[in-house]
């Protein structure tokens, strides 16, 4: 029985899946070079340029896609396919636990985050002595407080809104969930978390002599938490996840603000970098989504959770080779495609960036260079073949220690290829700088 489950598994056609993830991957990927385009120009912006610590929460707030809205898809993609919300009151239950879930955690990781970013800019100026001070400005930071709290909620809000529409909607035409809801989050994610983030943010940095308004912001989204909490608490759909669901959640939070301290230091540097990270972070975070979403279906439909489905690798030496190549693996085919479509797309997207930047006046010839398109493809191609490898242990790790995967993992993964991303990009860049290639460093 369920080796016939597994064999309708990976009777999907492959081109069925690359036409499927197709459209929605280009798409998520335009959407990640135009937030690498604006992040490019606002960099310049009062805001960004008078506090730094901005950068260490960029990665952090475009990570709550995944952290939260690409874990929401993945979840109720799963729920979806196994037919536990198909009627109008499963559908309104679910959507309102979901949009009171995400809330809360979305208002809970940006208070966290920018507190941390603060303190970890505080630390790190300190130990270099450049603040005479030894201060921490009241002002700013209740900027960065108040405007990270309210871009995590406003982003939360309209991307999970979007989600659920459009998993649902997939469903009702015949189109796995699991192959377009993560890659569509992905297509405005980062844009709308960044244009928010950063007009919402200047426009509190304007009136930062008011620090009434700001302080009420912070008091209102604090009270807030424990009312969406408690509404998630009496709903079926996602009171698992509301007392499992924290420590990955926040965990991913440190990973990816770990990624943005690297950008932040390397943004002095080389601020070019600015144009390329959400690219390089989404393409990965978007395509590893895909391959979770999928595998976590394909253990929800062979086997208990908790227990070691038959196809699963008997050696720890045996998981890299089933990623792309098992034939117990019903998704290795997936992941070879996800492998293949990063190579086109990353080329494509480096282009779209840098005819925009030469639109724009504001484009380094360095990085038209020969020598960096193959450095700069390269890590990113990397950094996709790694994310899917941890993918596939992660996935049946958690599925073994009675996790859901839904729940556990996406958060994880996009939070490494939000690290790996930012690192192999400071790499590529300082790699090449000291090879001779001067003119990537900031003038």
């Amino acid at each position: 029985m369920l080796a016939e489950s597994v064999h309708k598994l990976s009777d999907e056609h492959w081109y069925t899946i690359a036409l499927q993830v197709l459209f929605p991957f280009f798409m998520a990927g335009f959407g990640m070079v135009g937030a690498g385009v604006f992040l490019d120009k606002v960099t310049h912006w009062p805001l960004y340029v008078n506090i730094k610590a901005i950068f260490t929460l960029i990665p952090a707030l475009l990570g709550l896609k995944g952290n939260l809205e690409m874990t929401l898809a993945s979840r109720f993609s799963t729920q979806v396919n196994l037919g536990k919300i198909k009627d109008k009151p499963t559908i309104l239950s679910a959507v309102l636990g979901n949009f009171a879930l995400t809330q809360a955690q979305a208002i809970v990781v940006g208070f966290l985050a920018s507190v941390g970013a603060i303190s970890l800019k505080y630390f790190t100026e300190k130990m270099q002595n450049i603040s005479n001070t030894g201060e921490i400005d009241l002002a700013n930071s209740l900027v960065l407080i108040a405007g990270c709290m309210s871009t995590a909620s406003f982003a939360s809000l309209i991307l999970a809104g979007l989600m659920m529409f459009i998993i649902i909607l997939s469903k009702r035409i015949n189109i796995n969930p699991d192959n377009v809801a993560t890659p569509i989050a992905a297509s405005l994610g980062d844009l709308v978390t960044l244009v928010i983030l950063s007009y919402l943010c200047s426009f509190l940095f304007e009136i930062k002599s008011q620090l009434w308004i700001h302080s009420v912001v912070i008091v209102v989204f604090l009270i807030l938490i424990p009312i969406f909490i408690y509404y998630s608490y009496n709903n079926e759909f996602v009171k698992d996840v509301l007392k499992n669901g924290w420590t990955p959640i926040l965990l991913a939070m440190i990973i990816s603000s770990t990624g943005g301290f690297i950008m932040g230091y390397a943004i002095s540097y080389f601020d070019d970098i600015a144009a390329f990270q959400p690219v390089i972070n989404g393409v990965g975070g978007n395509l590893v989504a895909i391959y979770a979403s999928r595998l976590s279906t394909a253990l929800h439909r062979t086997s208990e959770q908790g227990s070691v489905p038959f196809w699963a690798p008997k050696k720890w030496f045996q998981y890299p080779l089933h990623t792309f190549s098992g034939k117990a693996n019903p998704e290795s085919k997936t992941a070879v495609i996800l492998a293949v479509m990063a190579v086109p797309g990353h080329l494509l997207f480096y282009f779209v960036i840098t005819r925009v930047k030469i639109y724009n006046n504001t484009m380094n010839l360095a990085t038209m260079t020969p020598s960096f398109i193959v450095f700069y493809t390269s890590v990113a191609i990397l950094q996709v073949v790694l994310l899917l490898l941890i993918c596939y242990w992660l996935v049946h790790l958690t599925w073994r220690k009675n996790m859901n995967p839904d729940n556990v993992c996406i958060p994880y993964l996009t939070a490494i290829g939000d690290l790996l991303g930012t690192a192999f990009l400071a790499i590529c860049f300082y790699a090449l700088y000291l090879a001779g290639e001067e003119r990537l460093k900031t003038s």
